[in-house]
């Protein structure tokens, strides 16, 4: 009996192999690949207006249960040119049964190297008529009963025009259990970000269980993880875990027990992010979140700070219900100097404009030794701000206020946009060496530093100016701002009497500045006032320069400017030295070209009608040439250097006495003579002297030979002072 049961399971084996190779090579005689395409066809069309296309028609396979491949799927739009999805293979898995009846039941489903689009308007969501016309109560000619669903290699682009950002996922991989009613399942997949909200890049993963019913479906776990860069933050790793849920087959959406923990680093530091919520739910477009708080540390050497926020909730903002009070608060210690503050608001959830908006904003800042009071508030920002779900628009309009400082700060973000940030800046007063002081900052151009990270474009209007060695008024300029630095251009402002006009750029991190400028009307006495510094020029000053240097401060980028200056004063009167007195005192000198002296004289002055320069820079040190000036009777020019970081001057300038014009009456046997005079010293107070060695060598007599006689229109060449 014992021999006989391999060959009773052999017969049963070979019979059963022998009716599949039956059934098999008949579904393959009977399969009609154009019927189903043609039926597919229709059925979309008629549903969604939208055509499809095959690169062939669908095959029948069997792997080892029957299969229908579609190779080169593609759906078209439903109004216009355009392929919104795109699949490479679709393979579905079909019931044997009531395929031999001519049905097409599908219970697996596994799509390769799917591409798609969706954008939502203010409308709704593209491909939702898909999605609506697959649940139409007339009944489809395939029956959907899916056991298991799979997609690999997929590419999906979301853009959301209300929320004003887009999402880029690609290498998607997904896997299913059963999505049939009274099924449990998990939903598993992953795949990389490229392209999100605050340039968001890097892996994400999801890890879902579910119950379905025919009401629903519950969640009995998720778990959302990400791995990349996003808002400035690098080698972020987060993870978003969910205790429970509810959904149904429309939009309503409800979970509990939301936590969410992040680690990642900013800059050099490192940031730690742990946050709850109680409950979140979602219905018709309403959006409510209870019981959130939240706490943050960033850590960067000895820098640390710590800020905590909580609110009871984010729910739909109504006529009756303003918003909800939220507190956050933070604490930084640096060294010896720590610094606290605090925020209040009222926040609620917009739900036409799909918004969490912040108004009434009052926060503060202060500082204080480490060990000591904290003392009082030198910083305020009020105003209201608003942000989609994630952040892809962002809406600001806040009042800063810094010791004497104010400034109104109106920005709009949108991720969609090549330049994202559009923003202006108005302030009556702006006070930046003090304001940076007061923050405890190093140096003014570190007020720059957060705006140099962003990159936008808008207009700054500051109606009194203080930044480093510029005191100005009424200045407007186009600001550019990202890679690092902050640019104007289209500058404009009054200051010192006069104009300066032309562009700039500073960039914090390496304190790199470049300047260039057009100035005309500008006092020098008003700018020497203002800057606290001595020197013997007054006049107006007109020119351009293009400049470029780097340091915190105005000494340090002093020090290292490079670039190119062309200046006129005119008038211009010149103190320490005039040249009829000049000329008296070294006057015997002239004949024999002895040495003579002459110290600054701070009473006597000079009036010219000009002097011009043009000047290279070359860290700090200026070498100028093509210097000329004009008085009534004189004529100067020369060349020379002057340090800009202590005013060092080497100067040598030609003194040209002219041939006509009002030449002191004791003076007029110097008519045509060119004195040489080196100036040395501070600037303020040079010292005078004369250079024969800066002077062209004496000429020599021209004398006729023997019994030639001297041509009537030449004669011999005197002898002069200076050559």
């Amino acid at each position: 009996m014992m021999s006989r049961l391999p060959k009773i399971f052999g017969f049963l084996l070979g019979a059963i192999s022998a009716l599949a190779l039956v059934l098999a090579l008949y579904l393959h005689t009977t399969w009609d690949g154009n019927r189903v395409r043609h039926e597919l066809a229709q059925q979309v069309r008629e549903r969604t207006a939208r055509q499809i296309a095959m690169e062939r028609a669908p095959k029948l396979a069997f792997r080892p249960l029957p299969t229908v491949v579609i190779e080169g799927f593609a759906l078209g739009e439903r109004d216009g040119p355009g392929i919104p999805l795109r699949i490479g293979r679709v393979e579905a898995g079909v019931a044997l049964l009531p395929l031999l009846r001519g049905r097409i039941e599908i219970r697996t489903l596994r799509l390769l190297d799917l591409d798609a689009t969706l954008v939502r308007n203010r409308a709704d969501w593209s491909l939702s008529d898909v999605m609506r016309g697959a649940r139409l109560e007339s009944p489809w000619p395939f029956k959907l009963g899916l056991e298991s669903f799979t997609l690999e290699r997929a590419r999906l682009r979301l853009r959301d025009d209300t929320l004003g950002h887009a999402l880029t996922v690609e290498r998607i991989h997904l896997s299913t259990g059963s999505l049939q009613a009274g099924a449990h399942g998990r939903i598993a997949g992953e795949g990389t970000l490229t392209e999100g909200p605050g340039a968001a890049a890097g892996g994400i993963s999801f890890d879902i269980a579910y119950l379905l019913d025919a009401e629903g479906y519950d969640i009995e776990a998720a778990n959302l993880g990400f791995r990349g860069d996003a808002w400035g933050a690098t080698g972020l790793d987060c993870e978003l875990t969910v205790r429970s849920g509810r959904g149904d087959h429309g939009n309503a959406l409800a979970l509990q027990g939301l936590a969410l923990r992040a680690k990642g680093r900013v800059g050099t530091g490192s940031v730690t992010l742990n946050a709850t919520g109680e409950r979140l739910a979602s219905q018709n477009e309403a959006l409510a979140l209870q019981t959130l708080k939240a706490n943050l540390l960033i850590t960067d050497g000895a820098e640390r700070t710590e800020a905590s926020f909580d609110t009871a909730s984010i729910a739909p903002r109504t006529a009756d219900f303003p918003g909800e009070p939220l507190h956050a608060a933070f604490r930084s210690q640096n060294g010896e100097r720590q610094t606290s503050g605090q925020l209040t608001a009222r926040i609620a959830y917009r739900p036409q404009r799909a918004r969490v908006e912040l108004e009434a904003i009052d926060a503060r800042w202060r500082t204080a030794a480490k060990g000591t009071p904290d003392g009082r508030w030198i910083a305020t920002v009020s105003g209201k701000a608003s942000t989609t779900l994630l952040g892809g628009r962002v809406d600001l309009d806040l009042l800063a206020r810094v010791d004497a400082s104010e400034m109104r700060l109106n920005a709009a973000y949108e991720q969609s946009r090549d330049i994202p940030w559009l923003f202006s800046f108005d302030g009556a007063r702006l006070d930046a060496p003090a304001a940076a002081s007061a923050l405890k900052l190093d140096g003014a151009g570190a007020l720059l530093a957060p705006l140099a990270r962003l990159h936008g474009t808008g207009q700054v209007r500051i109606g009194s100016l203080k930044l480093g060695p510029l005191h100005g008024t009424a200045l407007s300029a186009q600001l550019d701002s990202g890679k690092g630095g902050v640019a104007l251009t289209d500058l404009a402002v009054q200051a010192y009497g006069g104009r300066i006009e032309g562009g700039a750029r500073y960039e914090p991190a390496s304190g790199s500045l470049t300047l260039d400028n057009r100035l005309s009307g500008i006092d020098l006495d008003a700018l020497r006032q203002a800057l606290r510094r001595t020197w013997p020029l007054r006049g107006t000053l007109a020119g351009r320069w293009n400049l470029r240097g780097h340091g915190a401060n105005w000494p340090e980028i002093a020090r290292a400017l490079d670039g190119d200056i062309q200046l006129s004063v005119a008038p211009a009167h010149w103190s320490g030295m005039a040249l009829d007195d000049f000329l008296r005192a070294v006057r015997p000198a002239l004949k024999d070209r002895s040495e003579a002296r002459r110290p600054n004289v701070p009473r006597e002055q000079q009036g010219f009608e000009s002097l011009s320069a043009r000047c290279t820079l070359v860290g700090g040190r200026a070498e100028c040439g093509e210097f000329t000036g004009k008085a009534a009777w004189v004529r100067v020019g020369g060349s020379g250097t002057l340090q800009l970081t202590d005013g060092a001057l080497d100067w040598l300038t030609r003194i040209a006495v002219q041939s006509a014009g009002p030449i002191p009456r004791d003076l007029v046997g110097l008519r045509g003579v060119t004195v040489p005079v080196r100036l040395r010293g501070p600037l303020a107070r040079p010292t005078y002297s004369l250079d024969w060695q800066a002077a062209p060598p004496r000429p020599v007599p021209t004398r006729p030979k023997p019994g030639e006689a001297i041509p009537a229109n030449e004669t011999p060449a005197p002898a002069s002072a200076a050559g």
